[in-house]
């Protein structure tokens, strides 16, 4: 849990250097700093939480919060979205569209 968190926060904040040299050299790395690899470990995180009543349920809940808030907010403004995360190769095939009827443009124009 607490390495975890601490690989989390090194992503978030791209430092130190050799640990995020590490991360994108390696195959699972890579997936951390695309939005579905943060979500994952985001959801894992917050279920460990959950397991830690009482300030851990809050904890959980907030973290909860906070996940599905950015996702909305992603919905919203793509184009911010896609500069605070990287897109892989995966999500980049199978989202080529944004959710918004209105943004009805290739991701791949927009940059």
């Amino acid at each position: 849990m607490a390495l975890a968190s601490a690989v989390m926060l090194c992503v978030a904040i791209e430092s130190p250097t050799a640990v995020i040299n590490y991360l994108e050299r390696s195959s699972v790395g890579i997936q951390l700093f695309t939005f579905r690899g943060r979500y994952m470990m985001d959801l894992f995180v917050s279920l460990y939480l959950f397991a830690m009543p009482p300030w851990g349920f809050i904890m959980g809940a907030l973290t909860l919060v906070l996940i599905f808030g950015i996702r909305f907010l992603g919905v919203k403004q793509p184009d911010a979205f896609n500069e605070i995360f990287r897109q892989s190769d995966i999500e980049s095939q199978s989202d080529s569209y944004t959710m918004e009827s209105e943004y009805d443009t290739p991701v791949t124009d927009r940059q």
